[in-house]
């Protein structure tokens, strides 16, 4: 059985998809890159960062590459694959945003409400400005037809 892990750092041969088609390779290197991870790691369920992902489209769809070195962080039953650079941040509980006072949501609130309303002052006023050019356009424009 593997030993419990908390960051491990290996590096995956995927020789597995170029006995694919051309077109279907970067497609395929994720799936190849978890089922090698997962029987490394016997986790469950693992999940591909951004970084890694952008690694095996960054070549395009046909030229995937043939060799990644990643680092994986377990956290109970599931896992994370990312590249070796990339910091990871753990979530926090939720327990700690319910600590909000009522007096704080209610400033949050009212503070996304101001913003709201200043921004559609804004575009009534501009609107306002727009019909007044246009009204201001169309005698004169009259005026030279005649």
């Amino acid at each position: 059985m593997a030993k419990e892990f908390k960051e491990k750092t290996i590096t995956v041969n995927l020789r597995a998809v170029f006995a694919k088609p051309t077109t279907k390779r970067a497609i395929n290197s994720s799936h190849v890159l978890k089922n090698l991870v997962r029987k490394e790691t016997r986790l469950k369920e693992l999940k591909i960062s951004n970084k890694v992902n952008e690694l095996i489209w960054s070549r395009g769809r046909f030229n995937a590459p043939r060799k990644m070195t990643v680092k994986i962080i377990a956290e109970k039953e599931n896992g994370i694959i990312m590249l070796p650079e990339e910091k990871y941040e753990a979530k926090k509980d939720k327990k700690g945003q319910k600590g909000k006072t009522p007096e704080k949501a209610k400033e949050e609130t009212t503070g996304a409400k101001k913003t709201e309303e200043k921004v559609e002052a804004k575009k009534t006023e501009e609107k306002k400005e727009a019909k007044a050019s246009v009204k201001e356009k169309t005698p004169a424009k009259a005026e030279e037809k005649k």
